[in-house]
């Protein structure tokens, strides 16, 4: 499949994996007439509902890795907005979860730019830990790794600026910060805003409207965890910031944690009316390709009653059984 023009066309993108494709991710391709890049090129599956995840789920990680592999082939960069295993390939094998392995991070690493998250500053615990095996593995690997924090790289006439560390949603959030992303032609602009989730930080919305894009890309809050992880305020103000930005920016995809839950079209209504009232347009990531969004994680309770997976299956998928070629 082709990327998608957006803007006066300077820039095109495609996504290659998200949750309106079926599994965790926001996995993005973007090319300019410079520079061809993959922005957080990892995919995973959670836990969900005390089940494990469904074939059908599996049958989409396999597939998001084979297209993140295929488009980063072609890239001359890949960027990480922070540690998480649905936003980059960790170099260990785990086909139950993320369906990593040695081989297949060394595949989509080997030879390229890395410009990534900072290790040592404005990070978690976890996400330090991750990040210091990330380069220990991968340092002979790829061409280079630079930290991107706050930073800016240009490749011809495209420049690449990377924000401040933001919050992981919530301010002063356990799970950490995230780097968004601005794709700038003298022209056209791009945000990639991660795991922001709405903003539901209003700092963080003013940081994206500074940019004045054409399109942006952003995780919606995390509907799904309403009661337990998130509170009402929370997600009332995500909506209101969406709302805002529906009104001025002319493309939103508005994908990730909100796909899923299946409420998210009620949740997304009054972004969807004020959309509509600019001109503008707020699609899911499959939309943007003419795709149906697939919320099988949102579905797993119903995927298993339809089709019930043995424990057998299971026993086959943690031996690597199902890799189908992806190692070569």
């Amino acid at each position: 499949m082709k990327p998608v023009p957006v803007g006066n066309g300077e820039i095109r993108v495609l996504p290659l994996a998200f949750e309106s494709f079926g599994i965790r991710s926001m996995a993005t391709f973007v090319e300019t007439d410079d520079l061809k890049l993959v922005i957080d090129p990892g995919s995973a599956l959670g836990p969900r509902f005390k089940l494990s995840p469904h074939e059908h789920e599996y049958v989409a990680l396999a597939r998001s890795r084979q297209e993140i592999l295929d488009a980063a082939r072609n890239a001359d960069v890949l960027t990480i907005s922070h540690y998480h295993f649905d936003h980059y390939v960790p170099s260990f094998e785990d086909w139950l979860w993320v369906w990593s392995s040695p081989k297949l991070a060394e595949r989509l690493y080997r030879g390229k730019l890395i410009l990534a998250k900072d290790t040592s500053s404005n990070i978690n615990l976890s996400q330090r830990k991750r990040g210091y095996m990330f380069k220990k593995f991968n340092s002979k690997l790829v061409k280079e790794i630079r930290v991107a924090d706050g930073k800016s790289f240009k490749f011809g006439r495209t420049i690449l600026k990377f924000s401040r560390p933001v919050f992981h949603g919530t301010p002063e959030s356990q799970l950490g910060y995230v780097l968004m992303l601005t794709i700038q032609t003298p022209g056209c602009s791009v945000v990639h805003a991660s795991d922001v989730q709405g903003p539901i930080d209003d700092t963080t919305l003013t940081l994206i409207m500074k940019q004045e894009p054409d399109a942006l890309l952003i995780g919606g809050p995390p509907l799904y965890l309403k009661g337990f992880k998130i509170d009402e305020e929370s997600l009332v103000r995500a909506c209101n910031n969406m709302i805002k930005i529906a009104g001025e920016v002319p493309l939103s995809i508005v994908d990730h944690h909100l796909l899923r839950s299946l409420e998210y079209r009620e949740y997304l209504k009054p972004v969807h009316a004020e959309a509509e009232r600019s001109g503008h347009r707020v699609l899911s990531a499959s939309e943007l390709i003419g795709r149906k969004p697939e919320l099988l994680e949102a579905r797993r309770k119903e995927l298993h009653q339809q089709k019930p997976v043995g424990r057998e299956w299971y026993e086959h998928l943690e031996r690597g059984e199902f890799r189908a070629g992806l190692q070569e």
